[in-house]
Order: structure tokens, then sequence, then C-alpha cells
């Protein structure tokens, strides 16, 4: 199998035909109402950030992308997950359904196999005869690792043609400290110095919060991007960062709507990331009316202090203790500025402590104040501004409950 070398120096890597490619993956007959990564600038970018709601196809397409690779080039796959856990045979049994009951396999491996098999962290083309397994490739397509055993890998790990690198659900329910470091670390040993592979980072949800946005410096665009909407972006150090949200398309769209009327027409809100009516946001209970609405009369409210925050992933929230008349003492939260820093402040943070104004993930829980405070959040008597700042106060609490 000839390859091309960029610059004709292997050290660089492949020069991957991408219009070639685009024609090899069009010619498999992927369904145009399912995900296509064929829309991505792989001329422009080596860094691909995508998300949407569920079974719109991300994974499979992408791995069908990378088999185009596989058959062209020889390239390797690399999929990765966050823990040891999530590439074990068992969790990773249906990962190539689909692309089996569409019998891509045939079509790549022009006819020689029909299935696969998982080994050792290593995925092989399989000849399957009556269900069973008659012959296996010589050599792997595809190999699995993650992020928490990636040290095990850095010094007898080889991977010359391993250009194709997917981290799948990268946005978990909590997320581990540092992990983007120890991905980039595992991403370094795969690559070595070459500067052809492709990076995805793929997921089934958004937090708008997590702090992988910030570490790929795409925290603020992420924040106003809509379903069917992306953004070439550069980072401060020059590395193109290519992000998408998702959308459906018209036959899509006919076929979601169909299924939610049948098993999920219901009024609630935090269903979006299965109905795919928008991204899922919890609603947070909002401040009371400052003003007299139709719906709502005012609750007056006296501040007792308003030199408290939070920071996190480089935001902040000002925590404003107050008595309302109705409801007691509360807590008001919203976004806040370093501007509004005194002598007197008072910040929780899960990054460093600067100086005697910082406390680390809660305090003190035993000292009175991070008692009051986190006493009130227990009884369900903090009150947001807004809904994205009830869900960065959440995220907040949740990366510090799971940090070490």
């Amino acid at each position: 199998m000839k390859s091309i070398y960029i610059n004709d120096d292997i050290n660089k890597g492949i020069n991957y035909d991408w219009k070639q490619l685009r024609r090899d993956f069009a010619a498999l007959g992927v369904p145009d109402y399912v995900y296509t990564p064929m829309n991505c600038p792989f001329e422009k970018s080596h860094i691909f950030v995508n998300m949407s709601d569920r079974s719109v196809g991300k994974t499979t397409n992408w791995l069908l992308l990378g088999l185009c690779m596989w058959k062209r080039y020889g390239t390797i796959l690399h999929y990765i997950r966050s823990r040891e856990d999530m590439i074990t045979p068992k969790a990773l049994k249906d990962l190539f359904a689909t692309i089996l009951d569409y019998h891509y396999i045939e079509k790549i491996t022009d006819g020689k196999y029909n299935g696969v098999f998982y080994r050792a962290r290593r995925w092989y083309f399989a000849k399957v005869v009556n269900e069973e397994i008659a012959e296996i490739s010589e050599t792997h397509f595809m190999f699995c690792a993650s992020i928490d055993k990636s040290e095990n890998l850095k010094s007898s790990y080889n991977a010359p043609k391993g250009d194709f690198i997917l981290f799948d659900e990268f946005i978990g329910k909590y997320y581990p400290p540092d992990e983007f470091v120890y991905f980039c670390d595992l991403v370094k040993t795969i690559i070595r110095d070459r500067i052809s592979p492709i990076i995805i980072y793929s997921a089934n949800t958004i937090d708008k919060n997590s702090p992988y946005f910030n570490e790929l410096e795409v925290y603020d665009e992420i924040q106003i991007l809509a379903q069917g909407e992306n953004r070439l972006l550069t980072s401060s150090g020059g590395t193109n960062v290519f992000v998408e949200i998702v959308g459906q398309n018209v036959e899509r769209q006919k076929r979601r709507s169909l299924v939610n009327k049948l098993f999920f027409g219901f009024r609630n809100p935090r269903l979006a990331a299965i109905t795919g009516a928008d991204w899922a946001m919890k609603y947070y209970p909002h401040i009371p009316p400052q003003e007299k609405t139709i719906h709502r009369e005012i609750e007056k409210a006296e501040y007792l202090a308003q030199n408290i925050y939070i920071i996190y992933n480089t935001k902040i929230a000002r925590l404003d203790v107050v008595d309302n008349e109705k409801r007691g003492l509360c807590i008001y939260c919203h976004w806040g500025t370093i501007k509004e820093f005194y002598d007197d402040s008072y910040i929780f943070t899960a990054g460093e402590i600067i100086d005697t104004r910082y406390h680390f993930k809660f305090g003190d829980l035993s000292a009175p104040l991070p008692k009051f405070i986190w006493g009130l959040y227990k009884q369900n008597k903090f009150f947001y501004s807004k809904n994205d700042v009830g869900a960065f106060i959440e995220s907040y609490i949740g990366y510090c409950n799971h940090l070490k």
C-alpha cells in the first residue's frame, strides 16, 4: 500500500488527499439523514469538536471515515475514552453494530471480511460463517485506550500510522482534574512528531460549562452556538479548532418528529437531549421579581452581604446573602467580575489559592460562613439571575465533589 508523505518526509506523516477521501466516504452510501464528518474543513484544521443530541450517527460515521483512511493509507484508528472500564469488551460490544448492520465492512474490505473482533484493546477484521468466526485479519485496524491508564503506554507504544484519534463522549458527568492534559499527553504518545493526524472530540450532550471548552479556548463561542452552527476558531497558540453543534436535516426532523410524537410528547424541557428540540437545559429557580409582573408580586429583600464569589473555568459568580420577606435567608446568584473583588471578599475556588480571600472548593465547612452558605444550598434556597448562572454553579459543585 503506497503512501505519499508530506514533503516526502516519512517523519511528518501522510499527506492525506481529503478530496479523494470524501469520494471514498460517499461511495459507502451512508444515508443523508445522519451526521457526516465530510463537511469538516480537514484542509484547515486538525482538531474537530462536535456535539449533538443522541442518535445522529456521529461515532459511527467518524469510524467510517477512519476506515476509509485505513483502506487507502493503512491508517490505524485510535478510539479513546476517559476510563479503562469504558473500553472493556462488555462496554464496546455494540460499537460497530450499525457498521455491521449496513455491511460497510464488506464494502471497505472488498468482501474479504464481514465482521469485527476485539481482543487486547485491538479491533481486527473477521470473516464470519454461520455465526462463527472463521478467519481474523493478521493486523488490527483500531486500538483502544483510556486516559486514566495512558501512563502505561508512554514508553512502549508505537503507532507510526496512528493518524486518527477519536475521543468519544469527552463530556462526562464530571471532569477529572487535568484530564485534558493527560489526554494531550496520550495524543503525543500516539502521534510523536507527525503533523498528519486528526483529533476528534465527540459528545452526545452539552455541559456548556465543561472545563474542556476552556482548555480548548472555545468557551465563549460555545455559549452562543445553536444547533446546526459551526465555527473555525484559532487558539492563542495558533491551533485551529473546528467546533460544530450538529443540527437536523429535513428528513431526520421528520423521523424525529414521529418518534417524539409516539414516545416522548411530554411537557418537560429536560427531555430536550432526547427529543432534539434544543439543548437540554435544567431550569433553575430565578431570583424573585424586583418589579411587579402580571404573574408575580414583588418580594422585598434586604441585602446582607455582597462580597462572596465562586471562580471556576475563568468565570465568576457572585453569591449575595439576602433576607427575603417571604422566604427568609437566601442566596441570590449573579455573574460577577474580578473588578468587584476587595480586601473583604470571600472567594470559593477549585483552583489556585492566591491569598487569604481564596478558599478551596467549599471552604472549611466547620467555619460559620461556608457552613451557612452551603447549608442554604442544601435547603434549595439558592436563586439565580439566569439559568446559565445556575448551570455554572451546579457544574462547580459537581466538579468539587469529584475533586480528590
